[in-house]
């Protein structure tokens, strides 16, 4: 009998301990099969075809873009939120662009409502502008709540204080509602403007009850949102109104009815691009942005469906029109919200600096990530070109995965054999970078 307790004693003991080494070696074996090896071919054509990129510069060269690059109307930076690098280099290829091309449209991942308080600030650098738009994603810990992407707006106006007026930057928001305190905001300066006269009008006098409340009722706001558009496209007496307020409201309120979360965010995003290019006239307007990294890319996945191809649809105005450029990390910091943590991580933290998020493991893995860090320096921003002619990139699926080991976060590329050539014509590896710093609560 005592031989028998001590067998299952034994038993109970070091199964945990046996499971514990299996799952370390099955993901051992993983993770070696998800960033995979060194290619000696894609390594040499990497050192022909790449650019280090002096962020100390004034005004940083690129180099490395080809005359189709230039020719595209859309050009998108992707990257996966939280490292401090990127927002340096979306300042640079910003105002790069600018000189360039003559890009003045900054086409950004936030709201309509937003975007307006971004350029008023622009306009009149008032920073109780950007406090509107900052504090949200700050009281939401989210990682657009950054010191850094804060003083890249500010960057932006000390930049267009250089620039002769037709030349200045704005930012062009089509995101699907984000900031419903923002919008409130919006609405209720926007119907301030209005004469007394204007709401004699039921449906208008209705708009202003809901939106003159303290706190926004939002089930009442969409419940009137779809009667608001009725009036404003057919009734004549709307015609009294101004036409940018009428658009103003129009597309807010369109936005209201989005938010009954039938509509795709990206899908909205596109619907929201078209209407605002028309109503604004920027048919032939380059517009640039970074975005997170999944919203970028022109092609089909396994889950979901990005902003970018929506703009390669059939009927698409863009299509054939844009250029992405994907942003890998290696030995970088990331700000990531300590909510979405483990509480043995997160530790009461907004946020925690954490090394997890690098390409090359411990939580997500790019296949083939060794060669970029092969034809690049540590302390490093390096831009690649992809597709030149006799690119090995053209025939293999290297880069062309992102395995996370979170639940639906891995980006998978339709296709039997997706190449990275299809997505990103330029990527960038980012070394030792350090991480967002958060933005103060106030």
């Amino acid at each position: 009998m005592k031989k028998i307790l001590k067998r299952i004693a034994l038993f109970l003991l070091l199964t945990p301990v046996v499971l514990l080494v299996l799952v370390s070696i099955a993901y051992g074996i993983y993770a070696l099969l998800a960033v995979g090896g060194e290619s000696t071919p894609h390594q040499a054509y990497l050192q022909k075809h790449k650019q280090e990129v002096d962020l100390q510069a004034s005004a940083p060269a690129f180099p490395i873009f080809d005359s189709a690059f230039y020719q595209k109307q859309i050009f998108f930076l992707g990257e996966a939120h939280g490292t401090a690098a990127p927002q340096a280099l979306d300042f640079a290829l910003l105002q790069h662009l600018n000189q360039r091309v003559g890009l003045r449209h900054y086409l950004a991942e936030v709201d309509y409502s937003q975007a307006y308080f971004l350029n008023q600030y622009l306009r009149t650098g008032e920073e109780r502008h950007l406090q509107t738009v900052f504090q949200f994603w700050a009281k939401q810990n989210a990682q657009w709540g950054n010191q850094n992407f804060y003083d890249k707006i500010k960057k932006i106006r000390a930049l267009n204080g250089t620039l002769p007026e037709a030349q200045r930057i704005q930012i062009l928001g089509v995101d699907k509602l984000q900031d419903l305190d923002a919008t409130h905001l919006f609405l209720k300066q926007t119907l301030a403007q209005l004469p007394q006269r204007t709401f004699q009008d039921s449906a208008l006098a209705k708009l202003r009850q809901v939106i003159s409340a303290d706190t926004l009722d939002t089930e009442a706001l969409s419940s009137l949102a779809t009667q608001m558009l009725s009036f404003l496209s057919q009734d004549s007496s709307a015609s009294i109104l101004p036409s940018a307020t009428k658009f103003d409201l129009q597309h807010t309120l369109q936005n209201v009815a989005y938010l009954d979360g039938k509509a795709r965010r990206d899908s909205v995003m596109y619907l929201n691009l078209n209407t605002l290019v028309k109503a604004q006239h920027l048919e032939h307007a380059k517009l640039y942005g970074m975005w997170g990294l999944f919203h970028t890319l022109p092609v089909e996945l396994q889950r979901g469906v990005p902003f970018a191809y929506y703009l390669q649809g059939e009927n698409s105005p863009f299509r054939g029109k844009t250029v992405s450029i994907g942003v890998y990390t290696l030995d970088s910091e990331n700000m990531m919200p300590a909510a979405s943590l483990p509480a043995f991580l997160s530790k009461g933290q907004r946020y925690v600096n954490s090394t997890m998020a690098n390409n090359d493991g411990p939580m997500v893995f790019v296949n083939g990530i060794k060669d970029l860090r092969a034809a690049s320096r540590e302390n490093s921003i390096t831009l690649f070109k992809t597709d030149a002619p006799n690119s090995p990139y053209r025939t293999s699926s290297r880069l062309a995965s992102i395995k996370v080991l979170f639940p639906n976060q891995s980006i998978d590329f339709a296709g039997e054999h997706p190449r990275i050539t299809q997505v990103f014509q330029y990527v960038c590896l980012v070394r030792n970078s350090k991480a967002l710093t958060p933005l103060p609560l106030l």
